[in-house]
């Protein structure tokens, strides 16, 4: 329980407004649960999530931040009423909760969201996860406003559509806390408990089952590794069934590995908390992608001393040195990754050494004490005065 001090502490800080696009929890969902998690005790947080979104209400619900079930305001011409109608409560609620600053989480909150927080006279940052070379007309209207852009990535600054000036842009690399992998004897009940065949080379991808994520890939890199090699088991961890878009595309993949006959080689466990116990668990770590701002499952997968195969696509080189600390495959090249993979199995040793250089590469590069500072940093330069 609290004390009376600590509840009048917690209301003299500025309070963060999180907007959360979707109903599951994904690499967005966590960054932002990071991002409040390493800010709590210069920030008040409070979370607007979509009513469906009840595994990532609960996640936010625990690590002690106000929820607010919500829905996203549908920026229409037609019928623009109705969207400043839903703007508008939008904004109250805002007001209500003493508010000081939205953060959109993904630049689709930004597009429902921008004329709430003009509403509630509350400034508004967007973070820019990914690459958006092009943005039309009725979406860029909803930035307007917006007072301040977050890119995850060099990468992803240079490649957005909008001219942003300097005084607007920050480039904010994620961090990651460089922990101790787990003991060998739970990293093989877990195993066990995940149906991994004894002695066989797990390679696992962190990723919600989605189009962006470049499956098709992965299933055809497995078919051919598994051509040479049948003492393999490919695990993906990530939502396949909370999101429609997210089952539909697992419909997809699971036929097309049911095609190549190698369905029975994979494990989708669908969405799990405990990621950094499963990371532990791997051999290798994969990620296939079409698209990709700068992935904090790629750096989750390095502080834990694993080997990363990861797609060369936009701020994924700014982390991965090819054959340094990790390896990289060009886009939609199967053959590529299925030799990276072979070539981790052939040779454990290699494959450890690129490991504990990510591992260090972690270490000095993505630290959470530099993280933390400089989201505070962004936070109070564009706070108002």
């Amino acid at each position: 329980m609290r004390s009376a001090d600590s509840n009048v502490v917690e209301a003299e800080k500025p309070t963060i407004a999180h907007f959360l696009p979707w109903d599951g929890i994904g690499g967005v969902e966590i960054a932002t649960l990071r991002i409040i998690e390493a800010t709590r005790d210069q920030f008040r947080h409070v979370a607007f999530c979509k009513p469906a979104a009840l595994e990532l209400k609960e996640a936010c619900e625990k690590a002690g931040v106000v929820v607010v079930s919500y829905i996203p305001p549908e920026p229409s011409v037609r019928h623009a009423l109705r969207y400043f109608k839903q703007s508008l409560t939008v904004a109250r609620e805002m007001k209500r909760l003493g508010v000081n600053l939205a953060h959109c989480s993904e630049t689709k909150a930004t597009y429902h969201n921008s004329l709430a927080a003009f509403l509630a006279r509350v400034p508004m940052i967007t973070h820019v996860r990914s690459r958006y070379p092009e943005i039309g007309l009725r979406d860029r209207l909803g930035f307007l406003g917006v007072a301040g852009y977050v890119f995850v990535s060099q990468d992803s600054r240079r490649q957005f559509a909008l001219r942003i000036p300097d005084a607007k842009a920050r480039v904010l690399y994620d961090a990651v806390d460089i922990t101790e992998p787990q003991k060998a004897s739970v990293s093989k009940t877990l195993r066990k408990e995940l149906g991994v065949a004894e002695g066989a080379t797990l390679v696992g991808m962190i990723a919600r089952v989605n189009p962006q994520k470049d499956y098709d890939t992965l299933a055809n890199a497995a078919a051919l590794v598994l051509a040479h090699r049948t003492d393999v088991q490919f695990l993906v961890v990530g939502d396949n069934s909370v999101v429609e878009m997210n089952r539909e595309h697992y419909r997809h993949v699971h036929q097309r590995l049911v095609d190549l006959g190698i369905a029975d080689r994979f494990i989708f466990t669908g969405f799990r908390s405990d990621v950094p116990r499963i990371v532990s668990a791997l051999d290798l770590f994969v990620l296939c992608t079409h698209r990709e701002g700068l992935p904090l499952s790629i750096l989750e997968a390095m502080a834990l001393g694993k080997t990363v195969i990861a797609t060369r696509v936009d701020g994924i080189p700014e982390v991965i040195i090819d054959g340094v600390t990790g390896y990289l495959h060009g886009h939609e090249k199967s053959d590529e990754l299925a030799n990276a993979i072979l070539k981790c199995i052939e040779h454990p040793e290699l494959a450890k050494q690129i490991g504990d250089a990510a591992r260090e590469h972690c270490r000095r590069t993505y630290n959470s004490q530099v993280f933390t500072a400089n989201v505070a940093q962004i936070y109070r330069e564009f706070l108002p005065s």
